[in-house]
């Protein structure tokens, strides 16, 4: 057997210690626990998680707050600038379609009104939503941005 031969399973039998050693400092319930932990809390966290857009600086943020089947769907949304006026209808610019191409248009926007550089309210959109995969609310001609479109999964 060659020198390098050696110096290569020598290697390699010190890897194998290292990871040995390594997966004894946790059990196998606390593995488990932490596969489990994973699997089943991490979705569900992140399934109606806020999502932000930037782009001709301004920052729009928006978090689902009601995306249930036969319920009204409803957004809080946010608008963050420093140098843009926000001189814009929210509830004119903005609609909601799903993945059978049902869209619904012209919700009812309750917040800060048009003006100013920081603008906050909620989006409800007058119809029920039906059974579908997915919803994404688009929101358009904000600061020379075309489309702003932010997507939830259900």
């Amino acid at each position: 057997m060659s020198n390098m031969n050696k110096f290569l399973v020598l290697v390699l039998i010190v890897a194998i210690l290292f990871i040995g050693i390594n997966l004894r400092k946790k059990s196998s319930s606390e593995i488990l626990q932490t596969i489990s932990a994973d699997v089943t809390t991490q979705p569900q966290q992140n399934k109606l998680a806020s999502q932000e857009n930037e782009g001709g600086n301004v920052t729009v943020i928006v978090k689902p707050k009601n995306l249930k089947v036969g319920e009204k769907p409803e957004f809080e949304v946010t608008f963050e600038t420093h140098s843009v006026d926000l001189n814009f209808d929210v509830s004119q610019v903005s609609n909601l379609s799903d993945d059978k191409g049902y869209l619904l248009a012209t919700p009812i926007w309750e917040g800060s009104p048009p003006g100013g550089h920081h603008r906050k309210g909620s989006l409800t959109f007058n119809s029920p939503l039906t059974e579908t995969e997915y919803v994404e609310l688009v929101i358009l001609n904000v600061a020379g941005v075309k489309e702003r479109k932010f997507n939830w999964g259900l």
